[in-house]
């Protein structure tokens, strides 16, 4: 699947603008099309008792949202991007990956602590509850001011066979992007205690050595496509292994595995790629993997 589509779903607020910033550097980067979203919430309407007002009523708020939304863009921007707007009526967590599947986005940008017009989270824990339910890749922003170029990708991986098979995926984001991959392990989570990886409990000394063999074999497949792949092994809880690895490596992008069932909501990337999202100082790509077969990977060219 090649990223044709990138949607960023916007409540207008500064961290939003920062996605919209990260958005149209990778459409421009990509050649793919823009396409901005907000969802308008239900709203209490005082002292109107017509369905003339109220019709009135919500007529003027879609073009002060469309107007919103034209005005995000500099007109220089909207001369070389393939630019659409979509304007949606509703709740945000169901609203979004309905225009996802209806505009037939490849990937979304999304910040995660902006906040609305009334001061109501909108894209806070609506971004986490979308990582869980989007079936195309999730680039989201928290704690950046503006857009910076990716240079090196720290591709978080807890070794298991459908981290393994969306190693493919970050391989072509690092040729498109001309970046290096730092390929890490945090041993303090569940994965190589727990059987998931598929063999058995072992001592703290041979799943060190596993994981070293495992981290080696994408070291040596990105030597097979031209792409620096650098590895590293961490001993701690793997939502912090995460970040401080980000912070001294230093990384431009954090990428992640998500699975939507059973593993997902366990081990690495349930509770720990939430943690990440709120607190990374980069963005982070979470990229979600349904079928274990490199084929199911989305493409980037």
């Amino acid at each position: 699947m090649e990223i044709k589509n990138i949607m960023v779903p916007t409540d207008f607020s500064q961290t939003s603008q920062t996605a919209l910033d990260y958005g149209v550097a990778l459409a421009r980067r990509l050649r793919a099309r823009l396409t901005l979203l907000h969802v308008l919430e239900p709203q209490t309407i005082p002292d109107i008792t017509t369905d003339i007002d109220i019709d009135k009523f919500d007529k003027g708020r879609r073009e002060s949202a469309l107007h919103e939304l034209g005005a995000l863009l500099a007109p220089e921007d909207e001369d070389d991007l393939n630019l659409e707007l979509v304007l949606k009526s509703g709740n945000p967590r169901k609203e979004i990956p309905l225009a996802v599947e209806e505009q037939h986005a490849d990937l979304v940008v999304m910040g995660t602590q902006g906040r609305g017009r009334l001061g109501r989270l909108i894209l806070g824990s609506t971004a986490e509850a979308l990582l869980r339910k989007l079936h195309v890749p999730v680039l989201t922003v928290s704690h950046v001011t503006s857009p910076r170029d990716i240079k090196r990708i720290l591709f978080a991986t807890d070794l298991s066979d459908s981290s393994r098979a969306c190693f493919g995926f970050v391989l072509e984001a690092a040729r498109t992007l001309h970046a290096d991959i730092v390929a890490m392990h945090a041993m303090g989570g569940p994965a190589l205690t727990s059987g998931e990886l598929g063999f058995e409990v072992q001592p703290e000394e041979l799943a060190l050595q596993e994981a070293h063999r495992r981290l080696e074999g994408l070291m040596a497949e990105g030597r097979r496509h031209g792409v620096t792949v650098q590895t590293c092994v961490a001993d701690g809880p793997a939502a912090e292994q995460i970040l401080k690895a980000a912070a001294e490596t230093p990384a431009d992008l954090i990428l992640l595995t998500i699975e939507s069932k059973g593993f997902f909501e366990r081990a690495l990337l349930g509770t720990t790629a939430e943690h990440v999202v709120r607190e990374a100082a980069v963005p982070v790509l979470s990229v979600p993997v349904h079928v274990e077969t490199p084929e199911s990977i989305p493409r980037i060219r």
